[in-house]
């Protein structure tokens, strides 16, 4: 897979043994929760203060994650509501030996919510 050197990584984090099962390859749930992270990251700073997932549709992996590997997440603004977000998560991996390698990607749908957790425009933080 050829690197697109114009695109910046939402977040970028290595691949632990605390991340892996017993065979060297990270668990589904740690990726979960990545993408959750990768993605609030973005839809809090378009909407300015906190939001909560809501949807996440299937993923599959093309690849799996091996331990050491760095794994790159990129967001894609796919629809601006008045109260959500909806985006396209990807995720690649570089390996030890400097390959890059297509892991997934998602759609997920964030809801900015105030401090009671009811949601809210965006940007009335």
């Amino acid at each position: 897979m050829e690197q697109q050197e114009s695109r910046i990584p939402v977040l970028r984090v290595r691949a632990l043994p605390t991340s892996t099962n017993a065979y060297g390859r990270v668990q589904a749930g740690w990726l979960m929760s990545q993408i959750d992270m990768a993605g609030s990251l973005d839809a809090e700073r378009l909407s300015r203060g906190p939001v909560t997932t809501v949807a996440v549709n299937a993923f599959q992996f093309a690849a799996p994650i091996m331990l050491g590997d760095v794994v790159d997440m990129y967001v894609e603004r796919l629809r601006i509501g008045q109260k959500s977000i909806t985006l396209k998560i990807s995720v690649e991996a570089e390996r030890m030996d400097g390959a890059h390698v297509r892991i997934t990607e998602v759609i997920a749908t964030f809801v900015a919510v105030d401090r009671e957790g009811k949601s809210r425009l965006l940007g009335d933080a």
